[in-house]
């Protein structure tokens, strides 16, 4: 009687031990063993920066990894910098950001470089890239100069007759601003329109009306107002909305849904469109491929250009369409690869 219950008071024992070591196992197979990269943007997110979620999300499908989005609560470069001091705090396999203030992200960018690969997109820390000493592995985005000039001759189609502009961007000391203004300024040259200095709202998109609506007042012979980012330009609209009468051109950057109503009513004569989803998609393979130490194709500079697109009138409806498309991919892989 007693060998029997000390068969079975082993048995049990036995048992208990089988159920731990198998416990422990089935922790370990489900810890998430995956790539995971961060996606940090420069301003509380839109529907820009969603389109360019899309497109992680979709490289990461490809790829199988995880891509975290990260945006600061205002647009500036100490909330990017907390951002990208957590993420070397606890650890990813590499970031794709957007840096706000180049001088100031620079230090950290190549310290956070010494830890796991990092990209610029959107907006580079260089401002010559063939004389720049970043470690960051490349950019990827727009051409911002080239991007400006076509800003700019979307003006001369829409104003032919020149006059007066006041340019509007959120920030003067982010590389993209300084270069899509460089590019304006190419355009306009020789012409007949007279450009005042630049106007900055502080990255704040629920400011930016309020400095159209001042500058606007100051000056009543303005005939063109020019955007460099995103809601710039749909700010103006909305600051002329207030005084009908006045026939002022408005010309701007990006897809926003403010944007694309804009255009679509003859509010705005158009908009030159950078492809976020393709910032999104090529970043993460970019990631993806250096850490698995495959080789990629890097161009002398480090830059990785992205076509532009002008969006008019004529096909505002079918851009629309492409970008509901790309926006819908957030939903259907979000749960699986991304954060």
């Amino acid at each position: 009687m007693l060998h029997s219950k000390l068969q079975f008071a082993c048995g049990l024992l036995l048992l208990s031990l089988v159920f731990v070591v198998a416990g422990g196992c089935n922790s370990s197979a489900g810890r998430d063993e995956r790539l995971r990269f961060a996606f940090v943007v420069n301003v509380p997110t839109d529907r820009f920066w969603d389109i360019a979620y899309a497109g992680c999300l979709q490289a990461a499908s490809e790829e199988n990894v995880v891509v975290e989005f990260h945006a600061p609560n205002e647009a500036t470069a100490q909330q990017q910098k907390q951002i990208v001091e957590t993420l070397m705090a606890r650890g990813i396999d590499g970031l794709a950001i957007s840096p706000l203030n180049p001088e100031s992200l620079a230090p950290l960018l190549d310290q956070a470089s010494e830890m796991f690969p990092v990209i610029c997109q959107d907006s580079d820390l260089c401002d010559d890239p063939l004389d720049c000493n970043s470690k960051r592995v490349c950019y990827i985005g727009t051409d911002n100069v080239a991007l400006g000039r076509k800003i700019g001759e979307l003006l001369k189609d829409a104003r032919p007759e020149g006059g007066k502009v006041a340019i509007f961007v959120g920030k003067l000391d982010v590389q993209n601003a300084i270069e899509r203004e460089r590019g304006v300024l190419e355009a306009l040259e020789g012409t007949d329109f007279e450009v005042l200095p630049t106007f900055t709202d502080g990255g704040q998109p629920a400011a930016a009306k309020g400095v159209v609506s001042d500058v606007l007042a100051k000056h009543p012979d303005i005939v063109a107002c020019v955007g460099l980012w995103g809601y710039n330009a749909p700010q103006a609209v909305n600051a002329l909305s207030d005084s009908p009468e006045r026939n002022v051109v408005v010309v701007g950057a990006d897809e926003s849904i403010e944007t694309m109503r804009a255009i679509e009513r003859g509010a705005q004569a158009g908009s030159i469109a950078q492809q976020p989803y393709e910032f999104g998609d090529q970043s993460v393979k970019m990631l993806a491929k250096v850490n698995r130490k495959e080789a990629v194709e890097i161009p002398d500079g480090k830059q990785i250009f992205v076509d532009t697109y002008a969006i008019t009138p004529e096909n505002v409806d079918e851009v629309n369409k492409s970008i509901d498309e790309k926006l819908a991919l957030v939903t259907q892989l979000k749960p699986k690869f991304g954060k």
